[in-house]
């Protein structure tokens, strides 16, 4: 681990050059010289140029400076992926990390994944059939990871704590999503089904960090971080700063919901959606037969619906309580609603936030009720979305479909 050190409270080109050098010479030896980088985005991700260097080091290399954990996070997510993925990683190589200036801001080297496009620009800039190819193979690099590192939870947080020690108090997390999922019916004047707190016990195996389907997750699968490479002709998954172990079925529902974390509110068409499906059970059958048992696997799909909704709903509508009961109500919210409607925050405006709440809370009316699994809570997300029906525009009842579709 490379440790350079300045003086200066903001590190200065020279210093981050010095540490880059030091980080690919502990990496692979020799004499190193770079080129001036360039700045792939200001202040955080640079590309290198390697003009004198060993044998077996790219020609470039993607640099990645963040005065937060975050970056740490990242740092050892790729690290132990790599480590579990020695060939076709589905995610950028790690060369190194390191520290740098007076507040040791993080810096990590990783492989440049070349000229390209992602998956956000594909969709609204580039042809239909490359989308379909990236969409299914970001499908199978997830189930790649998933595969490699479920149940290897403890060697991942021995491995993190050399990087970035995140202490965890012990919660509760049946009771958590409970009160979470009282104040969202409270705030709605929805009264709910009467399984759905015994349901919320089955939710809590889900939760369970010693479940046994628990693998290092994305956290952050937005069409932003998803990357295809048409130098390399292979899709990246990157960014994983918000990695961390939960169900793989978190990632997974993210097809559903079209890689809809932020600003992207449209959709995949459903045959789209059910390829990827596929390519995703097709990858992990093997490792984990039961991924092919269509019994289980949608169960396990709902469930992971059923936390996501309760998650998205309180967090766009998070309390205070007056502004969660404004928000709802289709109400002005003071600050709030000036932060969730200001343009250059357009991915937190209001009626994009009420399309994704809108949109989860039908799939899981319309999942649980077609398998037959947490039916109470499926029942319950129908009477807030037909609540919600009576107050929110129309505009915001639909989900369109990617143009590129189209």
């Amino acid at each position: 681990m490379y440790n350079g050190m300045s003086a200066q409270n903001i590190p200065s080109y020279r210093t981050l050059y010095t540490a880059v050098k030091g980080i690919l010479s502990e990496k692979f030896g020799g004499e190193i010289r770079l080129e001036k980088s360039e700045e792939i985005h200001p202040q955080q991700l640079y590309r290198y140029k390697i003009i004198l260097a060993p044998d077996g080091m790219p020609d470039t290399v993607f640099v990645k400076r963040k005065r937060a954990r975050r970056i740490r996070v990242e740092w050892a997510c790729l690290q132990f992926i790599n480590q579990q993925i020695h060939e076709e990683c589905p995610i950028p190589i790690i060369y190194g990390g390191g520290y740098i200036g007076k507040n040791n801001i993080p810096v990590v080297v990783m492989e440049d994944m070349g000229e390209g496009q992602n998956l956000r620009g594909l969709l609204s800039t580039g042809d239909s059939n490359t989308a379909k190819t990236v969409l299914r193979e970001s499908a199978e690099r997830l189930a790649n990871i998933h595969s490699a590192t479920i149940g290897q939870q403890k060697e991942y947080i021995n491995a993190r704590n050399t990087i970035v020690n995140i202490k965890h108090d012990p919660q509760d997390l049946k009771d958590i999503y409970s009160k979470k999922f009282t104040e969202i019916c409270n705030v709605t004047g929805v009264t709910p089904n009467n399984a759905c707190y015994r349901e919320l016990d089955q939710l809590a195996d889900f939760l369970d960090p010693n479940n046994q389907h628990h693998g290092l997750t994305h956290g952050d699968l937005y069409t932003v971080n998803i990357y295809h490479s048409t130098s390399k002709s292979r899709t990246y998954i990157f960014d994983y700063e918000f990695g961390h172990y939960q169900h793989v079925f978190v990632d997974v529902f993210q097809f559903y919901v079209s890689y809809d974390m932020w600003a992207d509110v449209s959709r995949f068409p459903t045959d789209i959606i059910q390829e990827m499906e596929r390519a995703y059970r097709n990858e992990l059958k093997t490792d984990y037969p039961e991924i092919s048992d269509d019994e289980w696997f949608y169960k396990r799909l709902i469930e992971a619906s059923a936390f996501e909704t309760i998650q998205c709903i309180y967090r766009f509508f998070e309390p205070p309580k007056t502004v969660f009961t404004n928000v709802i109500n289709n109400r002005p919210a003071g600050d709030y609603e000036a932060l969730r409607t200001d343009p250059n925050y357009n991915h937190w405006g209001l009626p994009a936030v009420r399309r994704r709440v809108f949109f989860r809370l039908g799939l899981l009316s319309k999942m649980s009720e077609e398998y037959n699994h947490l039916m109470g809570l499926g029942e319950t997300a129908k009477m807030i979305q037909e609540k919600f029906k009576t107050i929110w525009p129309p505009e915001v009842q639909e989900m369109p479909i990617f143009e590129v579709f189209l």
